[in-house]
């Protein structure tokens, strides 16, 4: 294989070549399903009712497997654009490893998005459906329910104390 990259002339493809090279294929494709499988995104049992209304409420995945396989496609991800943009810069744009450098940085960039906000590490209020990590620094936001109460709190003391 870095015999026939190195070579000036074009040549054809030998037999063993291009079997290796659709192997590889076939591997990916295995590999991309079973990252679907894995992660939760498809429920693996036949039966749906099986799935907690409740965990979908609280975004909780219900596979054991969806974080771990998610972390390690998106370093995967991670390592396939840096691979990508170096040989960009050091051989000069193609067409084939620029499209590569935007699927593979698309899907990375999805990845760290759900690592951060989509994953069941997040905690969600029961009452009002708001994510409980959530501040309100440097704005404030006075339509919110913890906000309300708050002063309703504040009101009560204030009446309270004026009363005695």
């Amino acid at each position: 294989m870095i015999v026939t990259l190195l070579a000036t002339e074009t040549r054809k493809p030998t037999d063993l070549e291009t079997y290796l090279s659709r192997t590889l294929a076939l591997a990916l494709l295995a590999l991309a399903g079973l990252t679907v499988l894995l992660s939760g995104m498809l429920p693996l049992t036949n039966d749906l009712s099986r799935a907690k209304e409740e965990d979908v409420v609280e975004g909780k995945m219900g596979d054991p497997y969806a974080y771990p396989t998610l972390v390690v496609t998106t370093i995967y991800q991670a390592l396939s654009a840096f691979y990508l943009y170096t040989q960009i810069a050091s051989a000069g744009w193609s067409f084939g490893f620029g499209m590569g450098l935007v699927a593979t940085s698309t899907l990375f960039c999805m990845g760290i998005w759900v690592l951060l906000f989509a994953s069941e590490k997040g905690r969600i209020s029961k009452s009002t459906g708001a994510d409980k990590r959530t501040s309100n620094f440097p704005f404030t936001n006075e339509t919110s329910a913890r906000e309300k109460k708050k002063e309703s709190k504040q009101q009560r003391k204030s009446l309270s104390s004026k009363s005695r």
